[in-house]
């Protein structure tokens, strides 16, 4: 990990010891690994924007996709269908009549 302190940046490692986390200095970075590294973020940053815009689009649709179901089987109910298994049938007039 980068950090950035004043005019300065210094590189750092984490690592887990014990169940606590230890920050360990490691060296300072020059201005072009910090624009690099910089870059690096950003890109990450616009990826995961990218990410959750897409997440929500799909929400949508899949709402969309929901109410165009439900009024597909009631213009079916009100032309006197239904659908069966993928089969678009005929309602009955009379289910006693026999």
């Amino acid at each position: 990990m980068i950090m950035k302190r004043g005019k300065n940046a210094y590189q750092y490692q984490s690592s887990r010891v014990n169940g606590e986390v230890k920050t360990v200095y490691q060296r300072k970075v020059s201005t072009q690994e910090l624009q690099e590294y910089e870059k690096q973020q950003e890109a990450l940053h616009r990826h995961r924007q990218r990410e959750q815009e897409l997440q929500r689009l799909n929400e949508q649709l899949e709402n969309a996709l929901k109410l165009i179901r439900i009024m597909e089987r009631g213009y079916l109910l009100v032309a006197g269908y239904y659908q069966r298994k993928s089969e678009i049938r005929k309602l009955q007039e009379d289910h006693y009549a026999q």
